[in-house]
């Protein structure tokens, strides 16, 4: 299964190699793989890897559009309260 198939599962087990081919520096390929279990005991790293994989920065638009999603929930239930 690739990483971008799993997006969005949450999988019982999983098996990831985080040795990234050469010129890969898309987030997305650590960051899902590592959050699609719950639980750390049901992820297997099957072989050492840089710790540099785990350190990706996001980029400028990836920046952007996260203080825009912040600002959005921030703002949002201000304008739509929840009464309860």
């Amino acid at each position: 299964m690739t990483t971008h198939i799993s997006q969005g599962q949450t999988l019982g087990k999983i098996i990831i190699d985080l040795v990234m081919p050469p010129g890969s520096v898309e987030v997305a390929s650590v960051y899902v793989p590592l959050s699609r279990v719950k639980r750390l005991d049901d992820l297997l790293i099957i072989r050492p890897f840089e710790f540099a994989a785990l350190q990706v920065k996001p980029s400028t638009a990836q920046r952007e559009e996260l203080k825009r999603l912040d600002r959005i929930a921030k703002t949002t239930p201000k304008r739509f309260p929840i009464s309860m």
